[in-house]
């Protein structure tokens, strides 16, 4: 269906296919529900632009294609009266049923980890949030630090409840730690043709193209996994409006937009405790090789921060070698001369902890990565507040704000209000990147006013 006439407006399109009613639209914007109305039945002049970035964030749209709303109404209003059906630009809209058959059930998901271990709690907190009693919340993000095992435990989860979700799993990359991320657009045009809508039905412009998607998802139970996000405006455009679909994101970083706006839910994932990391250690190695170097075990858990992939390479180094070489290849991985080399993957970037961290660190703003690096000045401990300040150097306010972006990013921890601290291979990342990049004047003083806030604090009593 071609739509030209004001009475079906594009933003009447688009609320519709987001499943809300004006009411609903103008609480989202904060508007009044006239505001809403009056555009829908172009009553008014020329809409605000502000008027129109409010719904289009009540939409859920992101920049681009709130962008491309004030556009379509700046074209419209551009041309006299009798013109403005003409300036008008076609929105195809596909009937109910051309959405594709029903029998188009998308299998995305990559395998699931075979060895995968632990992690009871944070399936069950998946279970409760998303199809447990008392659920409907639609949209979890997991986040995490770099290397924590965020994309085993969605797949494990997601792969054990299949059955949950009889018209398909979609699944993308994001990318938004390593390599170049697609695009919303290009993403929101696959799950459309893996949904089974023609390539011709899938609309040129990227307002319509998310909408349709919505439109499409509305009508069945699929589950949406968005892998490695960087940001929620990365993750907004793909999110499914109301209906039986379920969205599971992972990512580095906590997202909060995704909560405060989309009402998404969190799941965190800390590093794995002991328990947990000696029973996947157990089974990476084998009875065989375990029994020729008997210690084995607790010398990779201690060295590993309960990080999977740590573990992993770390098991992998053990593996290749023969079970008579395994005492000795243990005795060289733990001799390394600087903890990170024990934990380099030569041919690829994804499977080495160095490049895992620098990809998270890479994200940060020029002050806050400065500031990162002189957290591994002094000894690692856990930090209050005020001994981050004198650390640093900083008024308490500014301090909040780098830390408040450095735990965002899992580049530091808060185990208590008020408390920070990094594991152990993080804190040795901090520190060798702080000596590759700081002069030493700079790092002398960071230790001296921190020694001095405990000397001070000690005095005290």
């Amino acid at each position: 269906m071609t739509v030209h006439s004001s009475e079906h407006d594009l933003l009447a399109q688009l609320r519709r296919r987001a499943g809300l009613t004006q009411e609903e639209l103008a609480e989202r914007a904060g508007l009044a529900v006239r505001s809403v109305s009056n555009i829908e039945r172009s009553a008014v002049g020329r809409p605000r632009v502000s008027t129109l970035r409010a719904i289009g964030a009540g939409l859920g749209l992101d920049d681009a294609r709130v962008g491309e709303l004030l556009d379509f109404y700046r074209r419209r209003w551009a041309q006299p009266a009798p013109e403005r059906a003409q300036a008008e630009p076609a929105v195809r809209v596909p009937a109910p049923e051309a959405l594709g058959p029903a029998g188009a059930a998308p299998t995305q998901l990559p395998s699931p980890p075979s060895t995968f271990s632990g992690r009871s709690e944070e399936l069950s907190a998946l279970d409760t949030v998303l199809t447990g009693p008392g659920g409907g919340h639609r949209c979890v993000v997991l986040d995490g630090p770099a290397g924590v095992g965020k994309t085993a435990l969605v797949l494990a989860w997601a792969h054990a409840r299949h059955d949950a979700f009889p018209d398909g799993q979609l699944y993308a990359d994001l990318h938004g730690s390593i390599g170049r991320p697609p695009s919303a657009e290009d993403l929101a045009r696959q799950f459309l043709t893996d949904l089974g809508i023609p390539d011709a039905d899938v609309p040129s412009s990227s307002v319509a193209r998310t909408a349709l998607l919505r439109q499409v998802l509305a009508a069945r139970r699929v589950l949406v996994v968005l892998d490695d996000a960087a940001s929620a405006q990365q993750v907004r455009p793909l999110l499914p409006g109301p209906g039986a679909c379920t969205t599971v994101v992972a990512s580095r970083h906590q997202l909060r937009g995704l909560s405060i706006r989309d009402e998404a839910r969190h799941v965190g994932v800390p590093p794995m405790p002991e328990g947990a990391a000696a029973r996947l250690v157990r089974t990476l190695l084998g009875d065989e090789r375990l029994r020729a170097a008997p210690g084995a075990v607790d010398a990779i858990v201690q060295r590993c921060s309960g990080l999977p992939l740590a573990l992993r390479i770390a098991c992998d180094h053990l593996v290749r070698r023969t079970t008579a070489q395994a005492p000795e290849a243990l005795a060289a991985w733990l001799a390394e001369p600087a903890p990170l080399d024990a934990f380099r993957t030569a041919d690829d970037a994804e499977c080495d902890l160095r490049a895992a961290f620098t990809a998270s660190y890479r994200q940060l703003s020029d002050e806050a990565a400065r500031y990162f690096r002189l957290l591994g000045v002094p000894p690692r401990t856990r930090l209050s507040r005020d001994a981050v300040a004198a650390l640093w150097d900083l008024p308490l306010r500014t301090t909040d704000t780098i830390l408040a972006e450095l735990a965002s990013a899992h580049l530091i921890e808060e185990p208590s209000p008020g408390r920070y601290e990094l594991h152990a291979l993080l804190w040795e990342f901090a520190r060798e990147t702080g000596i590759d990049h700081d002069p030493e004047p700079i790092r002398r003083a960071a230790l001296r006013g921190i020694l001095e806030h405990w000397a001070t604090r000690s005095a005290r009593g």
